[in-house]
């Protein structure tokens, strides 16, 4: 429920109710040219009717009425071919918040945005359609479509958690605008946002070893978080979304937000890194920061060596390390001319101080000419979220430039993620179609609130059956209007989901897609963009690195070279290029950062599929129940998860949980009409009083409701579902007649 004031509590249980709203189009109070209006929100689903109260997306729509003002007509000011001084405040897209309250106090009852007008000539109206923040969530919906969770290498493990529905779901958010935690930074090359999957949302997840299964919202930094393994490192590899990055770029921000509240293991350790590329191959270097926060340690290291600990190091020590709670870890990595790494530790604390630390420069072993392969985060015994990687010309320094404070908001909410994908989906249509597609799928609900917050609740929520209401409504008082419905269609006791199989998929398939010009001239500076159709089964080529000796055809290699001649000496770590896929197409954008011009002789992008020998196996997991079964006979019902589901404890909790809330159908209350309450919000829960009619008394949530006005009156209707049943029937001296007559003849 909304919070309210004293005097609106007083006033409700009171029973007085002095009504009014406010609505604002545009910006502009347009409360006093409000003829009527009416406020619709429910859940919605695939679902039998009295069930939707366990999953379903909202998309709460206004209607209001507007009369004309100073002497002129509604269809005058604000009709489609108003003039656009006055009729732009109701133009499709234009804002709209609207309120209602009691007593004066007129809390936010919507926000959104305008869907259609209509003003029809004769009369002195025009009416405004509005739906909530979904409109804010129309753009095409786009994937990444990692192969880290398929990495074909010996020995390699890998964890199911690639992704997840909250993942994807958020991925979708962030896309509109709309984020959880602190979002890519725009000069970022790499960001993990670690909410529920190790994918990341810009670059390419290489491969993830074990401990990506383990996901956190208590005590995460923001919204969910990994938990790393008690006494190993769970770490994740990943190529960023430009390359080359070498040391001639600007400097590397590493960075990500952790928490170490309740350790009651083994050491707490935070570690960045990253592996290096001579020009000509060869030899690796290896370029790594770790933070032990139990020993209160940083450590910087650099060397040939893959352990780290076996290169050359140098260290910081400081002992506010060892406080619990949230910390923003961050590191500043540039080089020297020769190849020479050094590092300035940044740490900022639970209360926003900013701690940076001396210069640490490690040069015995400085790194040849060349660029970055790949990078590596890792965290043990912790939390962390948001890692990402950026470049910058000078080091953040205040505040707002080492953790981006001030510079977004939260206004989303998601809850702990519960289903695994080894693969991402492909998707069709805007976001929110996706995101209402998920919803559905896994028997989640997905709204934006009155206030503009989205909020996404799992299929868990429905499950305690809640023993305390949020507020009652009586005969007495408040209940002006009740129908109490029970159906057999309500009645789900066999229950099946379908569900895919990804637990043997490997991509062992590998396409190399060419892109083969005449040799393009590329400026100092300047950049050239170039688009190659990719088939909508591969998987995503990641950006490709600089040719050495061996020209395009390498897999995954750009060739830049001096002169247009293809004989011409390779030109390394010139060109900063980046990879996007969007659409059937991947665009490759190269940038020239040197001083000459150079040429691109082409590319070609390594891309993994999965053969037709590798496709997820179609797989089914029903539940039943037979009690429920004997008394209402067998009724069906097959849930498609639609690839969102992919492993089969999944396909169990989905077809249990849906089991559960049919195998008896609780009641649905229709037509609720009740003295109005601007407190009361969907998912509420509603304690009902009836000794009038229905004679009944029980717990309900608010799965609907719809408010209208008219002047001052204000009516509001919600609908509702028992959270239980009235037990199971008992048919207590009855003999229910057979389905055939006794006694009558087959039919010939």
């Amino acid at each position: 429920m909304k919070p309210g004031d004293q005097f609106t509590a007083a006033a409700l249980a009171a029973g007085e109710r002095y009504a009014a709203n406010s609505t604002r189009l545009g910006g502009q109070d347009m409360s006093r040219q409000v003829e009527s209006w009416s406020l619709d929100r429910s859940y919605g689903t695939d679902l039998p009717a009295a069930m939707r109260a366990f999953n379903g997306v909202s998309s709460a729509q206004l209607d209001v009425t507007l009369t004309g003002t100073g002497g002129q007509t509604a269809p005058a000011l604000y009709g489609p071919w108003a003039p656009r001084q006055t009729s732009d405040a109701v133009r499709p897209g234009q804002s709209v918040t609207h309120g209602w309250g009691i007593n004066g106090m007129i809390p936010d009852g919507f926000r959104g945005t305008v869907r259609a007008r209509s003003a029809e000539s004769g009369t002195d109206t025009v009416s405004v359609s509005a739906l909530d923040g979904a409109e804010r969530v129309r753009q095409p919906a786009q994937l990444p479509r990692p192969d880290g969770a398929f990495n074909t290498n010996p020995g390699a493990t890998w964890s199911n958690w690639a992704a997840s529905p909250v993942w994807v779901v958020d991925h979708l958010l962030r896309g509109a605008g709309i984020h959880t935690a602190p979002p890519p930074r725009p000069s970022a090359i790499l960001h993990v946002p670690f909410h529920g999957g190790a994918a990341p949302s810009l670059g390419y997840l290489e491969a993830m070893g074990p401990g990506f299964d383990f996901w956190q919202t208590t005590d995460a930094p923001f919204e969910s978080a990994v938990e790393g393994g008690f006494d190993f490192l769970t770490t994740g590899t990943y190529i960023p979304a430009l390359l080359p990055v070498n040391r001639r770029s600007d400097g590397l921000w590493f960075e990500t937000w952790a928490d170490t509240s309740g350790n009651l293991f083994s050491d707490q350790i935070i570690q960045f890194g990253s592996s290096w590329e001579a020009s000509a191959g060869g030899t690796t270097y290896y370029v790594t920061f770790r933070v032990n926060f139990t020993q209160g340690t940083m450590t910087a290291y650099n060397g040939t060596n893959a352990d780290p600990t076996k290169n050359q190091n140098v260290g910081w020590t400081w002992t506010p390390l060892k406080d619990w709670g949230r910390w923003h870890v961050a590191v500043w990595v540039t080089f020297s001319t020769t190849g020479v790494p050094s590092f300035i530790p940044v740490l900022t604390d639970k209360n926003d101080t900013v701690q940076a630390f001396g210069v640490g420069t490690l040069g015995t072993t400085p790194i040849p000419a060349g660029a970055m392969v790949n990078t590596t985060f890792g965290v043990q015994n912790m939390r962390a979220e948001c890692f990402q990687i950026s470049q910058h010309t000078a080091r953040p320094t205040t505040l707002a430039q080492v953790t981006q404070s001030g510079t977004w908001k939260r206004t989303a909410s998601l809850d702990k993620p519960v289903f695994p994908l080894r693969a991402l989906p492909n998707v069709s249509g805007s976001a929110w179609d996706v995101i209402t597609e998920i919803a559905r799928a896994t028997l989640a609900t997905a709204e934006f609130d009155s206030d503009g917050f989205f909020k996404w609740r799992n299929h868990t929520r429905w499950t305690t059956v809640p023993t305390a209401a949020d507020l009652t409504v009586t005969a007495r008082r408040e209940l002006g209007k009740l129908t109490v419905t029970e159906e057999i269609d309500a009645c789900r006791n066999h229950c099946t989901v379908k569900w895919a199989n990804w637990a043997r998929v490997v991509a062992s398939n590998i396409t190399t897609v060419r892109d083969t010009p005449s040799p393009i001239a590329i400026a100092a500076g300047a950049t050239i963009t170039r688009t190659i159709s990719v088939d909508d089964d591969m998987l995503d080529p990641r950006a490709p690195r600089t040719a050495a000796t061996d020209g395009a055809g390498s897999p995954n290699r750009i060739s830049i070279r001096a002169t247009a001649v293809a004989t011409s000496a390779a030109v390394l770590g010139a060109v900063e290029v980046r990879v996007t896929r969007a659409g059937g197409l991947v665009t490759l954008t190269a940038r020239n950062r040197g001083a000459s011009t150079v040429y691109y002789h082409g590319a070609s992008l390594l891309s993994l599929w999965t053969s037709d020998a590798n496709k997820p196996v179609p797989s089914l997991w029903s539940a039943w129940n037979t009690n429920s079964q004997a008394l209402y006979g067998v009724q069906t019902y097959e849930h498609d998860v639609k690839d969102w589901i992919q492993d089969s404890d999944s396909g169990r909790a989905l077809a249990e949980a849906i089991r559960n809330a049919g195998a008896f159908p609780p009641p649905l209350l229709q037509q609720v009409e009740i003295l109005p309450d601007p407190r009361i919000e969907l998912g509420d829960v509603v304690r009902v009083v009836d000794t009038t009619g229905a004679q009944l008394e029980t717990l309900a949530w608010v799965i609907g409701n719809k408010t209208s006005g008219s002047g001052a009156r204000i009516t509001q209707t919600l609908t509702l579902r028992g959270t239980a049943t009235n037990g199971t029937p008992t048919d207590t001296g009855l003999t229910p007649d057979p389905p055939t007559r006794p006694g009558a003849p087959p039919p010939p």
